[in-house]
Parts: C-alpha cells; structure tokens; sequence
C-alpha cells in the first residue's frame, strides 16, 4: 500500500467511483490505493480533477483594486474510478463501496504491476515504453497483435510513425515476418542506426541499431526510391479480369469479352506477347470495328505501360514474403491509383497464398489506411483490406491499421482491431470515432487525449485490464518521418 498518504474518501461513494478531497497535488491519470473492507489492497486511478476556494467574484474584484497577489487558501478534489484488485489470477472489484474517510494512498509500482498485468514477456513481448510517471516497462504480446489486430491513430505531428517505427522494431528483433505499406517512403530508415543521442537511455535502456540485413524494400518508383528494388507483375500471368483491374475499369463485366478477344488474337501470333503488341491489336481493332470499347481499352493499356507494372517476369512472391524480415513496399512517388491497385493485388495474393500455408505468418502494417480503406468514397483496395481485418487472424495474418483521420477509415475494420495505440487528437469527429471503439474509456480519458504531449499514447487492449498512458521509448534507429523546415534554423 505504502505509507504516503495524499487524501480522503468523501461523500456519497459508489462500487466504481469516489470522491476524494487531496492533501497533496496529483496529475489526473494517476494510480492510487485505496483498502477495502476485506483488508485488500484496490488498485485506482484518479480521474477528474477540481480545485476549489470561496474566493468570489467580489473579492476578485477587490483584489484587483488593492493589487493583492497573495495566494488564497483553497482545497484539491478529485474523482476516481476503481479498477479492482488481482485474486486467483483474475481482476476483481469490490462489491461494497469504499468507507467515507477512508484513507487514500499514492499506488506502489508493485500493486499498479500486478493488477495492470505489466509484466516482462521474454519470447513474445513488444517493448514500446514506460507506464507515464512510472519506471514500468509496457509490453505488448505480439501474439495478441496479429491474431487481433491493432490500430495506431493521431493527428498530424503527434508521433504516429515514430511510435510504428517503434513497433516495428520489436518486430524485426523477435523476428516477425512484416510487409508495410508505405505511402511516403518513410520507413526505409530502420535500416539505420540512430544518430540521435536517445532520451534518458538509463530509464528506458534503449541502444542505437539498424536493421539493415533484416529489411527488403520494392517499389515501382525505382528511379526515385533507388535502394528499392522493382515491384512488378508478369503480364502473361494475369487473365481477362486481372488485366482490367491493373487497367483501372470499375465496370469490368462490359470489357471482359473485348479483352479475352484482344489477348487470344496477339496470343496466337506471339505467345511472349507484350503490353505494346496489345496497345497495337486494340488501336487496330478500334479502326476496323469503330469500337469504342477498344478505343478505351488502348487507352488505358497505353497509361498501364507508362506504370511499369508489368513485365516479362513479375516480382516472385517468395522475394517479397521471407519468413523473419519485413518488406517495405515503398510508394513514394507512385500515384494514389497505381498504389491502391498494387496494394489489391499484393495483398489478395498474399491472403490466398496464406490461406493455403503457402507463404509463412506475417504483419501488415498500413500507413494511411484511410486512403486504402475509406469510410466513405470508394477504394479499389477496400474489399481486400475489410477481408483481411475480419478474417485474416484466422490465417495467421495480422493487420495495423495507421491513420491521422481516424474518422475517415472504414468503422468495421477499425472495429476489428482490438489493440489500439492513441496519440494526441482533437478533431471531434475523430475523437467520436475513437470513443465509440475503446471499451473502458473515461470521460477523463477522452479529455486527456486531446492534450497528450508528443511521446505519450494510450495503450487500450493488448492484453491489458483497462487502458493505460505509455511514454513512447526512444527509437533504436533513424526517424524517417520527421518534419522538414521550410526555414534553415
């Protein structure tokens, strides 16, 4: 329990929630003790803070005139809710209110261990930082994460991929298999060590490392993105429909007979046939029929050509998943079309394959999934995304989803994720949208996301009882993500 004592319980006292009247000043999220009639020690946390004093607003006044600035006797109060006490391996609440007068005391890292379940996992712990104000380590099970999914959600600027660069770290130490969804190529950098000299590396115990012979990076942007090697696909393996969709059709029915013709006649002259010998049947076809159809259809080759995508021999999938290393799959510089329709492809091989045991277990992590997988509006990568996030845990085949507009990403994958990361965010749509996800969330809390400093999160599921603040630990290697001045300092 220990013996500093910072209130009393007062007032009307319910099973989950008291008043308390502080003799000292305390931080609302902080954990407290409190004894129950059973002599057991319940772990609590300090919800609402108010401070009170009759100082009016006559005598503000007065103060005003006399120029007083002495300070005014006043009195701390706060709300806490009980979170309960561990017995048998299991969290309990005490089932008879707390006694008036009580004594109230500042929790033991001991107790807010124990009933919290922070504890060291040697094989399957995600080290990303400390409980806030404490020197407890906070693991997440990586197990947990890709049978159930995870999301990561802030604002701009508030540390959302530095905290995934942490994450993946963890991962590239434990040797998980990951594939990451770039849009702006900012993950490439954990091939690096830090050139940062890291915060409290005593406190957090945190050493510079990069992870270069662990990383594989594609793209289809290599004259960009040059230590990424080329993402392609293999024209000769795609059928009708295939073919349309990296065309970029939504009304695929309508041109699946034209392009079954087009490919069967230069497949006929040339079985190593090629984009252009297509682009020259549908231009021909279009002549000689006066086909709006292949006049369209020659158009959308002709830009399919530009991308690059295809190629004699596509990209192996055995290249882009190797069991224990993470693939980064670097978008930057690739058009939000192009991106969404590699994405279809490469996750909907990925998921069959898996399906069939075919490639081993891994994590995707999707940055800026919001762009992938709308609430509103349509995305070509939608429907694999929505199928992974309900049925991929069943597959070994987990997901983090990591938006800025939390609001703006479909609510039944968001629903889906079970550990959710949470910096600071204040946009009120998003804020309803993350409050309508996370079980056990105060009104306190909700409040106190909208403040988070940059560095600290809110760690809800992941095996924990209730949710729980985290200061982020340093990164091992480079930052990829950082904000760039437009003024020299």
């Amino acid at each position: 329990m220990g013996t500093d004592e910072v209130g009393r319980i007062y007032g009307d006292v319910g099973v989950g929630e008291f008043k308390l009247a502080l003799a000292h000043p305390m931080e609302r999220g902080e954990y407290l003790a409190v004894e129950d009639d059973n002599h057991r020690r319940v772990l609590c946390q300090l919800s609402q803070l108010e401070r009170k004093s009759d100082f009016g607003a006559d005598k503000a006044l007065a103060a005003i005139s006399n120029g007083d600035t002495s300070q005014l006797p006043d009195m701390l109060f706060g709300r806490a809710k009980v979170i309960g006490f561990r017995e048998n391996g299991i969290v309990a609440v005490p089932q008879v209110p707390f006694r008036p007068a009580s004594s109230v005391f500042r929790a033991d890292e001991s107790l807010i261990a124990d009933v919290m379940g922070l504890r060291k996992r040697e094989k399957t712990g995600a080290y990303i930082g400390l409980l806030k104000g404490h020197s407890i380590p906070i693991e997440l099970d990586i197990n947990t994460l890709v049978q159930r999914h995870v999301s990561v959600l802030a604002k701009t600027g508030a540390g959302k991929s530095y905290l995934v660069g942490v994450l993946l770290e963890e991962f590239l130490k434990h040797n998980v298999t990951c594939v990451v969804v770039d849009p702006h190529g900012e993950y490439a950098s954990l091939r690096y060590k830090s050139d940062r000299v890291p915060r409290d590396p005593e406190r957090f115990g945190v050493e510079a490392r990069g992870f270069r012979e662990k990383i594989l990076e594609f793209s289809p942007e290599t004259q960009l993105n040059r230590e990424a090697k080329p993402l392609t696909f293999s024209l000769r393996n795609l059928d009708a429909r295939e073919l349309l969709t990296f065309m970029g059709f939504t009304n695929i029915r309508s041109y699946v007979a034209p392009v079954k013709s087009l490919i069967e006649s230069v497949a006929v002259a040339n079985p190593d046939y090629t984009l252009k010998d297509l682009i020259k049947a549908a231009h021909a076809r279009a002549m000689e029929e006066a086909s709006i159809a292949f006049a369209a259809l020659a158009e959308r080759l002709e830009y399919l050509e530009e991308t690059k995508l295809l190629a004699p021999v596509g990209t192996s999938l055995h290249d882009l998943v190797v069991e224990g290393k993470m693939t980064i799959l670097n978008f930057r510089g690739v058009a939000p079309d192009i991106q969404e329709l590699v994405v279809t492809r490469v996750l909907g091989t990925f998921f069959e394959q898996r399906k069939r045991d075919k490639i081993p277990p891994l994590f995707l992590v999707i940055e800026e999934a919001h762009n992938f997988c709308p609430q509103q509006g349509q995305a070509m990568s939608s429907r694999i995304l929505k199928t992974i996030a309900s049925e991929g845990r069943k597959f070994g085949m987990g997901m983090c989803v990591v938006s800025q507009r939390p609001a703006r990403v479909d609510k039944n994958t968001i629903s889906q994720c079970a550990t959710q990361l949470i910096l600071q965010v204040t946009n009120p749509l998003d804020l309803k949208a993350i409050t309508q996800s996370i079980e056990g969330l105060t009104e306190g809390m909700n409040e106190m996301i909208q403040t988070l400093t940059v560095g600290t999160c809110l760690v809800s599921g992941g095996g924990f009882h209730t949710p729980l603040f985290c200061e982020v630990r340093p990164r091992a290697t480079r930052h990829g993500g950082e904000s760039i001045n437009v003024i020299p300092v």
